[in-house]
């Protein structure tokens, strides 16, 4: 009785681990820009963000091959681009919720560490094509 509750944990556990788990940074925008401004920002970020050479850099500042046990950088992005997902959403800020662009990676929960810095670094490229400042860290 007591290997089968032993059994049924980690069989528990391992299932909690590899159910979806999508990470994403979001970028918040004006509440008054039309949907169809939205919709054309949200299609110009999918379009450059898949760019190969753009996701072989993702994947060589991550450290990609090493982590997920990948042959080189090349299919780190292949990986990369056959996760990534820029979409229309909403964020929490001190005002309320407001409109906002979510770029991210779709993952498992085991991988959340990983998906969590290819999304922030993925958020570099984001401010360079969208011709914004990148903001200060303040130290986090």
């Amino acid at each position: 009785m007591l290997l089968m509750c032993a059994g049924g944990f980690f069989a528990l556990k391992a299932y909690k681990q590899s159910r979806p788990s999508p990470v994403w940074v979001p970028l918040l925008i004006n509440p008054e820009l039309p949907v169809e401004k939205r919709d054309e920002i949200v299609s110009k970020l999918k379009t450059e963000l898949d760019d190969k050479e753009l996701l072989m850099q993702v994947s060589k500042d991550v450290g990609l091959p090493a982590k997920w046990d990948l042959a080189g950088d090349e299919e780190g992005a292949a990986e990369i681009s056959s996760r990534l997902f820029v979409r229309e959403g909403d964020g929490e800020t001190p005002q309320g919720r407001m409109p906002a662009i979510h770029v991210g990676i779709n993952g498992v929960r085991k991988e959340n560490k990983v998906t969590s810095e290819i999304a922030v670094r993925l958020m570099k490229d984001v401010f360079e094509i969208l011709g914004i400042p990148q903001p200060e860290n303040n130290g986090r």
